[in-house]
This record gives C-alpha cells, sequence and structure tokens, in this order.
C-alpha cells in the first residue's frame, strides 16, 4: 500500500510540473499589449519611438506595408524614403487590419518567398546588430491613405523588446 501512494504520489508531482512547463511556455510566446507609446530596449539601450513611416509594396503578388519605427530622421530623403538614423525598427505586415503573432519557421521555403514567418527587426546602429523579435504581435488597428496605427509587444534575446503603441505616416 506504502509503495502506491508514494507511486501515486511522483505520478501527481510530475502531471503538474508538466502542467507548469506548458503554462510558462505559453506565457513566453503569447504577448500583452501596453497602453502607451512604443518604447523599450534594443541591445540594452532605451529605446522611444518619436517618428517613422509606412510605405506599401507588392511581395510575391501580395500587398503589404512595410513599416520603419525610428527615434530620429535625417533630412535626407533616397527614393522618396526617409532615412532613418540611430536604432530603429522595422517590419512587413500583410495590407490589412489585424493580429500577426511573431513567430519564424526555419524550415521555410526562402527560395520561392514561403516563409510563412512574421518578425520584428530591432536594428542597434552603435554594434550594427539586427535582433529580430520572434516572440510576441504587431496589430494593425487602422490604415488610411495617409496613416498606419497600430500596437506592438516583441521580443528578442535578454535586453531587446518594445512594447506599445505607434501611429506613421503612410508614404
Amino acid at each position: 500500500m506504502k509503495r502506491s501512494t508514494i507511486l501515486l504520489g511522483l505520478l501527481i508531482a510530475l502531471a503538474i510540473s508538466c502542467k507548469d512547463d506548458d503554462t510558462a511556455v505559453k506565457k513566453e510566446t503569447g504577448y500583452s499589449f501596453r497602453d502607451q507609446e512604443l518604447q523599450g530596449m534594443i541591445g540594452g539601450m532605451v529605446w522611444t519611438h518619436r517618428s517613422g513611416f509606412a510605405t506599401t509594396e507588392i511581395v510575391n503578388g501580395e500587398k503589404v506595408i512595410g513599416i520603419d519605427l525610428v527615434q530620429n530622421i535625417s533630412g535626407e530623403e533616397v527614393e522618396d524614403m526617409q532615412v532613418p538614423e540611430g536604432n530603429y525598427v522595422f517590419f512587413d505586415v500583410p495590407d490589412a487590419v489585424g493580429v500577426y503573432e511573431l513567430s519564424i519557421n526555419w524550415d521555410a521555403n526562402l527560395a520561392s518567398g514561403n516563409d510563412e514567418s512574421q518578425t520584428i527587426t530591432l536594428y542597434n546602429e552603435a554594434t550594427g546588430v539586427s535582433h529580430i523579435a520572434t516572440k510576441g504581435a504587431i496589430e494593425i488597428l487602422t490604415i488610411t491613405d495617409t496613416e498606419v496605427t497600430g500596437r506592438i509587444d516583441a521580443r528578442s534575446e535578454s535586453g531587446t523588446y518594445i512594447n506599445g503603441n505607434f501611429t506613421v505616416a503612410l508614404l
């Protein structure tokens, strides 16, 4: 009887510990948007969204919106686009309102452009390192003829994350 009680206790402990692991995975890969101006850390450096722009483009026959979020924009323009300065954030999303969860598909067929991934790049100008955020989500709230609004909860490795709301001009 003692053996079966001990065995039952071990099985219950194992089941509880497995349940906690599943919850931890869900918390790590989920997202929670903060109601604040978009801000965070890029490579351990404080970053706050101050400006940016969005452009539409066709990728593999589909219309997408390319969004650049920056602290500063230089006075230069290159081919009708403003040039970001310092650390900045960029990504593409479908040209549609919705939530786009971040993930990366390492088995993607990159040659055909069918990567079925959604990521955000957080660029650190001082180190030249592009941190790829694969945890969290982007939500595009509105798209008009002149602007795009949305919110982001994106995380990469330790010291690199952003969370909050943004509005950018659609060029």
